[in-house]
């Protein structure tokens, strides 16, 4: 690269290195972070380009990092990241503040009509026909002292995110879609800063529709526990007890060791580990009052009218996206429809259990479709 970059890891260099970034109007933002074994991402690094300098900012060496807090959150220094779901959540748990205001260049990209989820790399290529290395893509973060190989790779992963925004931000103004941006970014932000609570977590997992009423409520137990576990010991779920593993205890309901251990989907390791909490929960589970189990869920797909409402839906959007050169299939996902559907039909679902509206009903697609969708669905 061309531009040198600055190492900060002390509070003074961040300090001024902040105060010199909080005087542009756009800075470009990315972060390294290890997440392998853990439930919440742990920092390793903080890049940014303020036009002038790259910094790459140690997190690990510095104790207060107030200063890039203030920075991250100043209103008057608009954000760019590139695919920035991890990031912000990366910044929620090394900092407690989401990044405001943002730009994602994947999202706008996505507008601009350069293709869904195009990566940086791909970004780069696209807008400023440059080949970008990605060697150092696997790097662990959290060592010292960093190669440098790896702070060059770090480095450029901010240094060409400035001059892609400044193209796509044209782009999207002569389109009138800049503003899209920003609703795209509110709702992530809002969804990464919602934390489900644990009984209802089990309404995040597939197929509960195929339990009995005691199964259901065994899983809801079982979810509860293990994102209670995840959470307090920074462990990734999965590697407490795997979902599917969670399905087969709930349909089997084992009563004791020997029933749990004979489940092929529970490998030893985690019969072992977690035998005493699951037993526990199968045998509250046949001791509670059947009054006080979940619901049980209903398949989307056997409500009725589903896969009308869903074409009749789909055809909706694609009109929309079609109308305002958007690909129709970034205007409404699969998951997206599912989702709005489900909240009309069910009574209570993983959307309002986050505190969320559908995505289709709210931000850019909801001044679009909203009303359609929800005529349409109020109706029936």
């Amino acid at each position: 690269m061309a531009k040198q970059y600055l190492y900060i890891d002390t509070q003074a260099a961040l300090v001024a290195y902040c105060e010199q970034a909080s005087t542009q109007a756009v800075i470009a933002v990315d972060t390294e972070f290890v997440r392998t074994r853990t439930f919440y991402p742990h920092i390793g690094l903080v890049q940014i380009y303020d036009g002038v300098d790259v910094a790459l900012i140690d997190p690990i060496a510095i104790d207060d990092l107030s200063a890039l807090s203030a920075l991250m959150t100043n209103p008057n220094v608009i954000k760019v990241l590139h695919a920035c779901s991890e990031d912000l959540e990366t910044f929620d748990v090394a900092l407690g503040i989401m990044p405001s205001p943002l730009f994602d260049t994947q999202v706008a990209a996505q507008l601009a009509g350069l293709g869904n989820s195009v990566g940086y790399g791909k970004l780069v290529e696209l807008l400023q026909d440059i080949l970008l290395e990605k060697g150092e893509s696997r790097t662990d973060w959290l060592r010292r002292p960093l190669r440098a190989e790896q702070l060059q790779y770090a480095a450029e992963d901010v240094l060409y995110l400035l001059p892609c925004y400044f193209q796509l931000v044209e782009t999207l103004t002569d389109k009138q879609q800049l503003s899209w941006v920003y609703d795209e970014i509110a709702q992530l932000t809002k969804r990464k800063q919602a934390k489900i609570q644990p009984e209802h977590a089990y309404l995040q997992l597939k197929n509960t529709w195929k339990l009995a009423p005691i199964s259901v409520y065994v899983l809801q137990q079982l979810a509860a526990w293990r994102l209670n576990q995840a959470r307090e010991h920074d462990i990734t779920q999965n590697f407490i007890i795997r979902e599917h593993g969670m399905y087969e205890i709930a349909q089997t309901l084992p009563s004791h060791k020997g029933a749990l251990f004979a489940l092929e989907v529970v490998t030893p390791q985690e019969a072992r580990r977690n035998q005493v909490p699951i037993l526990d929960i199968v045998r509250l589970a046949r001791e509670t009052d059947p009054a006080l189990y979940p619901k049980p869920a209903q398949r989307l797909t056997d409500l009725p009218l589903y896969k009308k409402h869903y074409a009749q839906i789909k055809a909706i959007c694609t009109e929309a996206g079609e109308a305002v050169a958007v690909d129709p299939t970034f205007f409404a996902s699969k998951r997206q429809i599912n989702q709005v559907i489900s909240w009309y039909r069910n009574s209570f679902d993983d959307t309002r259990a986050l505190g969320m509206q559908p995505d289709l009903l709210v931000g850019w697609r909801g001044e679009l479709v909203g009303a359609k969708i929800s005529a349409l669905l109020s109706a029936s």
